[in-house]
């Protein structure tokens, strides 16, 4: 079963109605999401506190709801997000950590993370993403606006840190993909913004497994103090207009 669809029949056991919910990103099969936002119109006696405990009684055990929120009417979790920070995890050693073997994309070989670093520098920007989407991408165009991308190693683990305002379908796979063939010294870093101009698929690397993807964090414009956005970015629904922050803050009302 989908985490949506599990999430629909606690919610439907609670409540005692069926709910459509609005995620703010739809996640490959085998990617996980830590910081994933849904938005959902219900009646219910529980306050948010009591929300939260009565799903977990719920929820199978590798699904959690962690905060709950009144928000004001109109609320959409996907329409009114400004962007997404999603992290990739890769495990360096010749053994696989069996610990971590689901959620990391385990690789024998050393990586070269200043090269790696180097070249995801020509990612941020604004740019089309041809070359880095899934040829079952439905999206009208890859246009997209990245204003972070690092790459970070600690012992075995390495980091590649993603954040824009919206990603194709298998983007920050593939674009994880050509940044190992960077590290294995297959690509040279410069290679970045002539695979960019290409526009084809052919040009970039391999589809990084999805378990190693996580979806970390998803901003919005009442709250982006940890989004780290540049002061000069400009991309849709940013900078944040006075109208989009009154539809996204907390309802109080209904609580007086």
């Amino acid at each position: 079963m989908s985490v949506e669809s599990v999430l629909q029949k606690a919610l439907l056991e609670l409540t005692g109605q069926t709910i459509s919910l609005t995620v703010a990103g739809r996640t490959d099969a085998g990617v996980h999401a830590r910081g994933q936002v849904v938005s959902c119109e219900f009646e219910s006696r529980f306050d948010e506190k009591k929300m939260i405990l009565a799903l977990a009684s719920k929820l199978p055990l590798d699904v959690a709801v962690w905060r709950a929120d009144i928000m004001s009417a109109g609320f959409n979790a996907k329409r009114h997000s400004i962007g997404k920070r999603y992290v990739y995890r890769i495990y360096q050693s010749l053994a696989k950590d069996p610990f971590s073997y689901q959620t990391h994309w385990h690789l024998r070989r050393q990586l070269n993370v200043e090269a790696m670093q180097a070249a995801a520098q020509h990612f941020v920007g604004e740019h089309d993403f041809e070359s880095f989407r899934s040829a079952h991408c439905e999206a009208e165009h890859a246009r997209r606006y990245l204003w972070a991308v690092d790459v970070t190693s600690a012992n075995n683990l390495i980091e590649i840190d993603v954040r824009g305002n919206a990603f194709c379908h298998n983007m920050i796979r593939i674009i994880v993909g050509t940044l190992v063939e960077v590290g294995l010294g297959r690509l040279p870093a410069t290679s970045i913004p002539l695979i960019i101009d290409g526009k084809d698929r052919n040009l970039s690397g391999r589809t990084a497994p999805a378990r190693g993807l996580f979806l970390e964090a998803v901003y919005y414009p009442d709250d982006l103090t940890a989004a780290n956005i540049p002061a000069d970015a400009c991309f849709p629904r940013y900078p944040v207009t006075k109208e989009m922050l009154q539809q996204v803050c907390r309802n109080v009302d209904s609580e007086s």
